[in-house]
């Protein structure tokens, strides 16, 4: 007979830069994430910003627009210097 297991297991599904503890309900709680993990997780939430969604945002938002085009003025600016 196998052995049923009842605490928790430690999971990661990025190889290592995310780790989850995993309960044997198939719930999990973060427990670490490092540099990079939070990184590409940035780097997925800024994609909602771009794209034929957001530009319908910003033309319907005037002060999105405003926000938008201030951001991208600062960001030039800044990534002509590096």
């Amino acid at each position: 007979m196998a052995k049923r297991r009842t605490g928790p297991i430690y999971v990661s599904p990025d190889g290592g830069h995310t780790v989850y503890q995993q309960m044997a309900n198939g719930k999990r709680k973060l427990i670490q994430e490092d540099h990079t993990a939070i990184m590409n997780r940035a780097i997925a939430d800024d994609q909602e910003m771009w794209g034929e969604d957001a530009y319908r945002l910003r033309a319907k938002y005037p002060a999105l627009k405003k926000a938008y085009d201030q951001y991208k003025t600062i960001y030039k600016l800044v990534s002509d210097q590096e």
